[in-house]
Formats: C-alpha cells, sequence, structure tokens
C-alpha cells in the first residue's frame, strides 16, 4: 500500500500542487515583510504612492480644466488613480521579480508563471491598503457606498489579469534585452495619458474615439469610477472587449513566455 501511494499520479500531482503554492505564499509574505523592512513610515508605503498621484493628477486635472462630471474632483481622480496604480506597479514589478529571483530559477525546476502572479499578489496588497483610503476619502465626501459596488471584486480581477498578460510578455524580453525594462516606465506613462484617470471618459472619446475604442485599460479603469463615485454599474461593451483583449494578449504572451522561460536559468 505504500509503495502504491508513493507512485500514485494524482498523489505526486497533489503535492507537487501543494509545494507550489506554499512557495507561492512564502515569496509574496517574503516580499511584503522586505519593501518595508527597516522604513521609518512601514506598511504607510503601501498607500503614499497612490495618494501622490491622486495630489498631483487632480492638480493636472483641474489645470487644464478636465471635466469631472460633476463629482468632486479628489474623488473622481482618485477612484480610477488607485486602480490604475495597482496596474502600472504590477506591470512595471513583474520583470524585477523574475530577475530577483534568478537563485531559486536556478536551483529549482518550477513554473516560472509563478513569479509574475507573486509580483500581482503582492501589489494587491498595496491596493487594498490604498483601497481603504479611498473608502474614506469617498465616505467624507459623503458619496454613498451602493450595491454597485458587487463589482469591484470583478474589476480588480480583471486589472490583474490585464497586468499580469502584459507584464509577462514584457518580461520574457527583459531578461534577454535588459534596455527594454528601462522603458517600461515611460510607455506606462504614455498609456496613463491615454487613460481616463485625470479626465472622464467622455473627454476621450470626443478627443481620440479609436483610442478609447481600443485600449483596454479604458473599461476598467472608467469602470472603477462609475462603481465607486457615481454609483453606477460599469459599461459591459467596454468590459467585454477588455475581457477580450485580455484574452487575445495572454494567447500570444503565455506561450511566448513559456518558451522563453526554459532559457531564463541561463541567463539570470
Amino acid at each position: 500500500m505504500s509503495q502504491w501511494s508513493n507512485n500514485n499520479p494524482t498523489r505526486n500531482n497533489q503535492e507537487k500542487w501543494q509545494s507550489y503554492w506554499n512557495l507561492l505564499v512564502s515569496l509574496v509574505s517574503r516580499d511584503i515583510r522586505a519593501r518595508y523592512r527597516r522604513t521609518v513610515l512601514g506598511p504607510l508605503w503601501a498607500i503614499i504612492p497612490a495618494i501622490l498621484y491622486t495630489v498631483i493628477l487632480s492638480f493636472l486635472s483641474g489645470l487644464v480644466g478636465a471635466s469631472s462630471e460633476g463629482a468632486p474632483r479628489l474623488a473622481f481622480v482618485m477612484a480610477a488613480t488607485i486602480p490604475w496604480t495597482f496596474f502600472q506597479s504590477s506591470v512595471v514589478r513583474i520583470p524585477h521579480g523574475l530577475l530577483a529571483n534568478g537563485t531559486i530559477m536556478r536551483k529549482m525546476a518550477l513554473p516560472r508563471q509563478i513569479f509574475p502572479l507573486v509580483v500581482i499578489l503582492t501589489t494587491t496588497f498595496d491596493f487594498l491598503m490604498s483601497g481603504i483610503v479611498l473608502i474614506v476619502v469617498l465616505q467624507i465626501m459623503q458619496i454613498p457606498i451602493t450595491w454597485a459596488w458587487l463589482w469591484l471584486p470583478l474589476l480588480a480581477l480583471m486589472a490583474g489579469a490585464l497586468a499580469w498578460s502584459v507584464g509577462i510578455g514584457l518580461s520574457a524580453f527583459t531578461i534577454y534585452r535588459r534596455d527594454v525594462l528601462h522603458g517600461i516606465q515611460y510607455i506606462m506613462q504614455v498609456w496613463l495619458f491615454l487613460t481616463p484617470v485625470m479626465y472622464s471618459s467622455q473627454e476621450l472619446v470626443d478627443q481620440w474615439p479609436l483610442i478609447h475604442a481600443l485600449n483596454p485599460a479604458v473599461g476598467i479603469i472608467d469602470g472603477f469610477r462609475k462603481v465607486l463615485v457615481f454609483g453606477q454599474a460599469p459599461d459591459i461593451g467596454s468590459l467585454l472587449f477588455s475581457a477580450l483583449v485580455i484574452c487575445l494578449v495572454l494567447a500570444i504572451t503565455l506561450p511566448f513566455f513559456h518558451f522563453m522561460s526554459r532559457y531564463f536559468a541561463d541567463v539570470l
């Protein structure tokens, strides 16, 4: 019986996936602790970037006279800035996460997709902390919690999926061409200004309708704003398009990442 158990493929697969899960939890816990160890403000750094981003974009939004659709400008911008910061941080950090775990990849045979997932889960911690601040701000501005908030888990999942699909594609290049690493931040900055974060989605439709139609982040980011600030359901058509783009990007980047990852250990 003991010999049969040891040769049981089902049990071996369960043990293998359990070890992957334990590694995932360990790496996420390690990264979160490492980021705030020996810092004066500690976990407050999880919310400071989103708050600074909100202040800067709110100022720029008011400076250019962008419409806030009748909502308080701070809440209008913040409801989009926090999910955007989660998305942007995830994409930018995924290549760094792979580079930082080169030693593990050289020593262990495991799915390389774990390391981008570690980054997504780590930035999710920052996202949740920033979300608490956002809820407080919305309550101070007397913006009520509505049934539309039930859409938030789906929107967060889509933001994470889009970040993961884009991040693994970029990281597959980055491992071999490190100059791509320096360009990712600039790519995301351009993407920010092509997404309705500091201005309304309608203004993007009026000025650049093609960009509005093709940008997969529009439906997700605008969905957060509709749900949080206006208590409305997100635009279903935009979300379906975003979901379609995520699937298409994954269909390209996931096989590419899988192919390239076979040689990661040789170059890291």
